[in-house]
């Protein structure tokens, strides 16, 4: 669970995690004394958003079960427990 999350949760954070490297790396807050003061927050924002949505629609497009499968429940076969899966 915590996997799935930070999956979406990384791609949303990246562009204020680059621009804070950015800041770092370039010394421009420090000489002024601000960090993110005058950070374009509507563009990170958005961008951030549209990279979390970009995830997910990947993980839908990529992953998940063939529409119109049919279900088959976990069952005991040769004394293993065979998980459930679509056909």
């Amino acid at each position: 669970m915590l996997r799935k999350i930070l999956f979406h949760l990384l791609p949303f954070l990246l562009p204020f995690i680059a621009y804070g490297l950015y800041l770092f790396a370039t010394r421009r807050a420090r000489q002024k004394g601000q960090a993110f003061d005058e950070a374009p927050w509507y563009w990170l924002f958005a961008s951030g958003m549209l990279l979390l949505v970009i995830s997910l629609v990947a993980v839908w497009f990529f992953s998940g079960d063939p529409a119109g499968g049919e279900y088959v429940a976990p069952h005991m076969q040769d004394g293993e427990m065979v998980p459930g899966k679509f056909n």
